[in-house]
């Protein structure tokens, strides 16, 4: 029996240090996906926020071969507008080519012209101009998910679906307090 003791004693002892640490427990194989966020500053929450969205993909997907698999990442956008967004959710959005990038995703990122673009004020590769763009990609899936606001703060569910089929192949979801949302607003200069 005291071995027994002993033996939870020691697992509560270092899950708690875990948490302490503020590591994401559900990545080192904790029961229940919880993760603790409100990092130092604005940009550690939210990177707090992608890194633990990012695991709950990878571990959740349906994909057999991630690096051949093209994805295509999205603006996270309003939950009650499919069609806005907002600079959390372009954030969201670079924040997430970073995290399934280092998980060896194969990311695409449309947003490439055809060619550099040489001006006064420096050299451009990216555009938001459609006419700008490259006229095809090899995208199999597509990476996005929606902000919806609550009484407490902002959920975020993120979903990665099957270009060809709108099947969705993984899913994840966190959420942001008031008092981080509103510090991720202030600091990032983004309206709610």
């Amino acid at each position: 029996m005291k071995k027994i003791s002993f033996g939870l004693v020691a697992l509560a002892v270092s899950l708690t240090a875990a948490a302490q640490e503020g590591n994401d427990l559900y990545k080192y194989g904790s029961l229940s996906p919880v993760v603790s966020i409100g990092g130092s500053t604005a940009s550690a929450t939210l990177n707090q926020v992608t890194n633990f969205l990012a695991n709950q993909l990878a571990n959740n997907r349906d994909i057999k071969n991630i690096s051949d698999s093209r994805i295509a990442i999205a603006s996270f956008v309003n939950i009650n507008n499919l069609d806005e967004t907002n600079k959390l959710g372009m954030e969201l959005a670079e924040n997430m080519m970073h995290e399934m990038h280092v998980r060896g995703f194969g990311v695409v990122d449309f947003k490439t012209r055809e060619s550099l673009k040489v001006k006064p004020n420096g050299d451009f590769v990216f555009s938001r101009d459609v006419h700008e763009l490259r006229k095809q990609y090899n995208i199999h899936y597509f990476l996005s998910g929606t902000i919806g606001r609550n009484a407490d703060g902002v959920v975020i569910n993120a979903r990665l679906v099957q270009a060809d089929t709108s099947l969705v192949v993984s899913t994840a979801q966190s959420f942001l307090s008031n008092r981080d949302l509103q510090r991720v607003l202030n600091e990032q200069g983004v309206t709610s």
